[in-house]
């Protein structure tokens, strides 16, 4: 290389390193600064519950900022909404972000404050009823097991589960999961090798739609194993949907449209297989919806 080119070089990738020293100082002085202060938080929490309203959703934007926001308003969020399918069923969201963050939630604004760091919004938009949540709805499941040889095992209601015999794992019940690093309230459904986990649901009041999310549970079992879980649906008899939910997929949300059964009840399957399913811990939710 050039003498001369080399020597331009070097002084190139100082002045670069030099630069991002400053640029690193300066976020480190100004960051505090943008952050909000517990006067924020405490003056938007009481905007948001002087206006709040049973079956609003309270959301954090960024996302990161959620903990945060249940130091003041965690009250206001149970679990089943901490671990809602999506933001979809919700006709009001209070929207609490900082440092120009928004949330993805669309509708019309209806309100906006600004507290110091923070700023409260509050968005509007029609929402569909839920005419049935196969989570809460758990026990109506009927599940089973259906080998590639022999015959179908039927599964039992063992009280916080619903329990297949002879293998102790092979079960469903409703529980909070890790899915993405985020808490999801859901059905847990773990696949058997050679076999079909079966879980339907005899007569579901049907809408326009049948939302669905799918994922992995917990961190260390997507870390031990790489298997894909295969899940299909059936709605009345007919297939409605075929998916695979791999570890890199996170919460994977599914609309399966079923307008041309709206106002009909029906039975709703799901059902589950993995060609590799040592520590596949799959969690689904779904909701009908109208």
């Amino acid at each position: 290389m050039d003498p001369f080119v080399a020597r331009r070089a070097r002084l190139l990738g100082a002045v670069a390193v030099v630069l991002l020293a400053l640029v690193e100082t300066a976020v480190a002085l100004v960051a505090p600064h943008l952050a909000p202060t517990d006067a924020d938080g405490r003056a938007a929490a009481a905007e948001v519950r002087s206006g709040f309203r049973a079956g609003d959703l309270i959301v954090a934007a960024p996302g990161w900022a959620d903990p945060i926001l249940r130091v003041h308003l965690g009250d206001l969020i149970p679990a089943e909404v901490a671990g809602r399918l999506d933001d979809g069923r919700f006709a009001r969201v209070w929207e609490v972000s900082q440092r120009g963050a928004r949330s993805e939630v669309r509708g019309q604004l209806a309100l906006e404050r600004r507290f110091g760091a923070l700023t409260v919004r509050r968005i509007e938009r029609p929402a569909p009823a839920v005419d049935y949540d196969f989570v809460a709805r758990w026990a109506d499941a009927r599940v089973s097991r259906r080998p590639a040889r022999g015959p179908v095992v039927a599964c039992q209601n063992a009280g916080d589960r619903i329990q297949c015999p002879d293998i102790s794992y092979n079960f469903v019940r409703r529980q909070i999961v890790e899915v993405d690093q985020k808490l999801r309230e859901a059905l847990l459904a773990q696949p058997v090798g050679d076999a079909t986990v079966v879980v339907e649901f005899p007569a579901v009041p049907l809408g326009r739609t049948l939302e669905l999310g799918t994922g992995l549970h917990n961190t260390w079992m997507r870390k031990e194993a790489h298997g894909p879980v295969d899940l299909r649906v059936f709605v009345g008899g007919a297939p409605a949907a075929s998916l695979t939910t791999r570890n890199e997929d996170g919460w994977k949300r599914t609309t399966i449209d079923t307008s041309a059964r709206a106002g009909q009840t029906a039975p709703v399957r799901f059902e589950i297989t993995s060609p590799a399913p040592q520590a596949r811990h799959f969690a689904f939710a779904a909701e009908a919806r109208g």
